[in-house]
């Protein structure tokens, strides 16, 4: 187990640990004796008839059997009488079966401002004014449980609020676990074993077979019990049936919640109904939300007005107003607006659903067992059509462009737009990378910087421009090259490609990979040598770019193999630079002169830079122009190209490789030269 994973880890056994104590406790209740010890500092005993009296009397409640209701105490205090501080917690409530109140000390949580509970704490606490309290345990001195209808099989930690709900109840319980299926609708399906620590490594073994057989194994089935932890809250809501709470968790104003388990700091909202679902840490589901059958990772939110099923939502990913079905949606994604996925097989994400899409044709006329399979960045245009089966894995950051209809094709073509025509889809090999490099920097900037998943850190940050890539970059430029005069394109689907596409891929997938190689030729030179002390050795030079063995990602090429992708933490013992050498021999073959080779490259990569940053201006730039040209007042309320940020540290970068090549360059003595 890798050591980020150790917050998944502790978590889950936290959850177990107190499902085992609860269930110790119930088992002692049902004991007949009238003393019971607890642990070696707390015992169990029933009420004697002064607490007995004083509930009665002056607290106004009912129980039909006193002798079922019980205290917990510290052994100093077996035998002290709690009149007075029942008389305080409990009142105005009627008690049936095995009510266990813990009057023990609480510990001091030293809650903050932002808890979900913290306006509440401002109640007195105890259980006052509920209907119906059965077979429930209660953290006395702290807890806060006001006006509920209905509560049986209930624990309530310290300082947790459970306020004006109806029906609160517990059966069937499995906490932290669900199995789902993902995919096809019908005729099949992805079946996934999830927990509610699970990672997407995880999820994604799965899609490849493998499955997991660590944290979801050793869930323990628990006690048919709802658990609210410590600093917990649920309010008015209509039906709570089966959840268990971590820490600072809240349900509030939602219509139904059953079967969930909310990790620290998440939260359920207003009108949302929900069943079988599993909450990481500061996952949100909101607003007049379905959630059904759904793994929520940390930092994923669901509304408002959003309805998913039988879904994986990674970490940081956001959707509301649209409909999700049966797909894995992976890490930075978002979808805003009213659209729908159904069986889309998403698990590197980091992509966006426009308004209208709808990438859900699942439905043959025979059966709903069709699904789709989308790239790292895919980009669903406004009310494009996806008919399934669709296979964009190996196109990652892609653009369907706004009204295409797209019908059931594989396509291998990285950094692709492709837009619908009346005579047919037309597509454009890597016009992102030459035409609107800005999207790039964009994103790469935003997978940076608004990454919040915390526990998910250790494999969600990986780059856009990494071996894998590069790699599908390499075989789409083959086939590109290779399909001139006519010859059949492999990896184009069904999409028309014009001569002048054709070159457009050619050439920007090969800018792509030398700046790539190029940028890690001169991180090499500048970490393994200070030139003016010393100096580039030729003997380390040859010995780095010729006596090693080339290093490759893969040999098949992926239009002609039906395979997922590599995932990035699957080549996480890959050496980058190892892979750039080879490409760097494979892009600039070494001639005679080492000394004259290396100042080319060195001088291409300066070009290649200079050429990438005036185009990510120039992609932006196109916008202010047709903007200044068509709205009034466009100049005011948008940030010109030459202050956006995007494009400033573009040109700044450049600026910074340009000095770092002039001054590598002319500290290179003459001698040095002559060496290499």
């Amino acid at each position: 187990m890798d050591h980020e994973e150790n917050d998944f880890i502790r978590v889950s056994t936290a959850r177990n640990e107190r499902l085992l104590e609860l269930s110790c406790l119930v088992g002692l209740s049902e004991q007949t004796d009238d003393i019971i010890n607890v642990n070696e500092n707390e015992i169990l005993r029933r009420l004697n008839e002064l607490e007995i009296q004083t509930l009665q009397g002056i607290c106004k409640c009912q129980c039909s059997d006193w002798s079922k209701i019980r205290l917990i105490l510290s052994k100093n205090n077996t035998h002290s009488d709690q009149s007075l501080d029942l008389k305080a917690l409990v009142s105005e409530t009627c008690l049936d079966g095995s009510v266990i109140f813990d009057m023990t000390d609480d510990e001091d949580l030293g809650l903050e401002e932002e808890s979900p509970v913290s306006d509440w704490r401002r109640l007195p606490p105890g259980v006052h004014s509920n209907l119906l309290v059965c077979d429930s345990i209660f953290k006395l001195k702290s807890c806060r449980v006001f006006r509920n209808s209905f509560i049986s099989r209930t624990y309530v930690g310290t300082e947790s609020v459970l306020l004006n709900c109806g029906k609160v109840s517990a059966s069937n319980c499995n906490y932290g676990k669900i199995n789902i299926s993902v995919g096809a609708e019908s005729g099949g399906g992805r079946h996934l074993v999830l927990a509610a620590e699970s990672t997407m490594i995880d999820v994604c073994r799965q899609l490849r077979g493998v499955y997991q057989t660590g944290l979801s194994s050793s869930i323990a089935q628990g006690v048919e019990l709802n658990v609210l932890s410590n600093s917990c809250l649920i309010r008015n809501t209509d039906t709570v049936e089966s959840v268990y709470m971590h820490e600072r968790s809240s349900i509030q104003a939602a219509t139904s919640v059953k079967k969930a388990t909310l990790l620290p700091d998440s939260t359920i909202g207003s009108a949302c109904i929900v069943s079988d679902a599993l909450l990481q840490w500061n996952a949100s589901i909101i607003d007049h939300s379905s959630v059904t059958e759904v793994l929520l990772m940390e930092q994923g939110h669901c509304g408002p007005n959003a309805i998913v099923a039988s879904t994986v939502i990674g970490p940081d990913v956001h959707t509301s107003a649209g409909e999700i079905h049966a797909s894995v949606i992976g890490p930075n994604t978002n979808s805003h607006h009213q659209s729908l996925l159904i069986g889309v097989l998403w698990p590197l994400g980091r992509g966006n659903v426009g308004y209208g899409a709808n990438v859900g044709s699942n439905h043959t006329g025979r059966l709903p067992d069709q699904e789709a399979a989308s790239g790292e960045g895919t980009f669903w245009g406004l009310s494009c059509v996806i008919k399934f089966p669709v296979d964009l894995t190996f196109s990652p950051y892609s653009i369907v462009a706004a009204g295409t209809t797209l019908p059931p094709q594989r396509i291998c073509m990285p950094f692709s737009l492709i837009v619908g025509q009346p005579t047919g889809n037309e597509i454009i090999p890597g016009w992102v990378l030459q035409s609107s490099p800005y999207t790039l920097v964009r994103s790469e900037k935003k997978f940076a910087t608004r990454r919040k998943a915390q526990r998910h850190d250790f494999y969600t940050g990986w780059k856009i421009f990494r071996p894998e890539v590069i790699d599908m970059c390499r075989w789409a430029r083959k086939a590109l090259v290779e399909g001139a005069d006519g010859v059949k394109i492999n990896g184009i689907g069904s999409n028309k490609l014009s001569d002048r596409a054709r070159e457009i891929g050619v050439r920007a997938y090969k800018e792509c990979i030398q700046r790539y190689a190029l940028h890690g030729l001169l991180k090499w030179i500048l970490q393994v040598t200070d030139v003016g002390n010393h100096p580039l050795d030729e003997k380390v030079l040859r010995y780095e770019l010729l006596g090693k063995d080339s290093q490759k990602i893969s040999s098949e090429d992926p239009s002609l193999t039906i395979q997922w992708p590599n995932f990035p933490w699957d080549l996480k013992d890959i050496e980058e630079w190892d892979f750039q050498r080879s490409l760097l021999l494979e892009e600039f073959p070494v001639d005679s002169n080492l000394s004259t080779w290396l100042e080319g490259l060195l001088k291409t990569l300066v070009r290649l830079e200079k050429d990438f940053a005036r185009r990510i201006h120039k992609s932006k730039s196109r916008d202010d122009s047709r903007g200044k040209q068509t709205i009034p007042g466009y100049e005011q309320a948008h940030i010109a190209a030459d202050k956006d940020p995007v494009i400033v540290e573009g040109q700044r970068m450049a600026e910074k490789i340009d000095l770092a090549v002039s001054e590598l360059l002319g500290k290179l003595s003459s001698s040095t030269r002559s060496r290499l």
